[in-house]
């Protein structure tokens, strides 16, 4: 069993991670860094908890390691420094998105997790959306042709910003460092690297600390990118528009794995990861159109790949490996937002 230390337990851990953690019996949550002991206690009554990472891993050595997999899942601007700690005191690491603040953070991390023989992962989750594997599939199948054109969008109705960190003035705050990690390694995961960038980064709601809202063109050869997102679409959200020499494929909606988890949905529900009919995409060729269902979502795989890779050595879902690119492309597109220029991908 992977003894686990979970960092932080803010909607991202009990959200997003704590659902697999408790139904998987590979893990067992033995303890939480948490300000909030009896917030822990209420929900997990047997794990140990501390008010620092250095407090939990300063029994942690590399020989005998307390904890075999730490989950950080605390504001952007921890993220490098406890992976850091966590892999310095022998542990394997799983690292909520974004990666790093800066790509030479994200190398550096890299280099070291060789260095330790231990595992790095980063929570991009939204590579198993169901809709995001559907649309791997249709491309893979040659059902587009030659991509000529990929929009990518993950807007909501947000208008009144709220006062927390993500939204409050700081390092790694704003809806860019939030959303933009996903949409850019989806597009690299999709067409690899772009070979220039650029970017329109706002700050649109009135009283806004932090941005809100962007617009992201990724340039390559033989295609366009466009990535983005606002806080002011209260309609059907357009989730994927791409565009091929054989057909198109337009989706709306976003996958519903997220709100089944903020509504408590049981993950062996009959319905689990299942896109209601009316949102299923629908791939057209200007003479005629069918509906494309929705493949199901794969978040619980994620983490029983992460599992295995552990237990097992085999690969992770997500290396961190190959998240550094992105991390390198929201630095070009928040330089190229101030330049208000394209830049060239070094």
């Amino acid at each position: 069993m992977i003894s686990t230390l979970l960092v932080g337990f803010g909607f991202s851990a009990q959200t997003f991670h704590l659902p697999f953690l408790s139904y998987l019996s590979d893990f067992s949550i033995d303890g939480v860094v948490s300000s909030r002991p009896s917030e822990v206690k209420h929900v997990l009554p047997l794990a140990k908890v501390y008010s620092s990472l250095e407090e939990a891993l300063e029994t942690n050595n590399q020989a005998h390691p307390a904890f075999d997999l730490v989950i950080i899942t605390t504001p952007n601007h921890l993220h490098a420094l406890q992976a850091e700690l966590a892999l310095n005191h022998g542990c394997n690491v799983l690292v909520e998105k974004p990666f790093t603040l800066n790509a030479e953070q994200s190398s550096a991390l890299v280099n070291l997790a060789k260095e330790k023989q231990k595992h790095l992962c980063v929570y991009h989750n939204r590579r198993f959306d169901g809709d995001f594997i559907t649309l791997q599939s249709l491309i893979k199948e040659g059902a587009l042709g030659e991509i000529k054109r990929f929009e990518s969008r993950f807007d909501r109705f947000r208008p009144v910003p709220r006062d927390r960190w993500r939204e409050n003035a700081g390092p790694g705050s704003g809806i860019f460092w939030d959303l933009g990690p996903h949409l850019i390694d989806q597009a690299l995961q999709l067409f690899g690297n772009p070979l220039s960038v650029s970017s329109d980064i706002y700050t649109l709601r009135d009283q806004g600390q932090s941005d809100d809202a962007f617009d992201i063109t990724l340039y390559y050869a033989d295609k366009v990118v466009k990535l983005g997102s606002s806080a002011f679409q209260g309609g059907q959200t357009l989730r994927f528009d791409i565009q091929g020499t054989k057909a198109s494929y337009r989706k709306f909606y976003l996958d519903p794995q997220e709100d089944q988890l903020r509504q408590g949905k049981e993950i062996n529900s009959s319905d689990w990861a299942n896109t209601p009919s009316a949102q299923h995409g629908v791939l057209a060729n200007g003479e005629s159109s069918s509906v494309i269902t929705t493949k199901h979502g794969k978040y619980l795989a994620f983490y029983e790949k992460l599992a295995s890779a552990i237990q097992n050595d085999t690969p992770l879902p997500v290396s961190a490996e190959s998240v550094v690119p992105v991390i390198q492309i929201i630095e070009m597109a928040i330089e190229a937002n101030k330049q208000q220029q394209r830049l060239m991908l070094i």
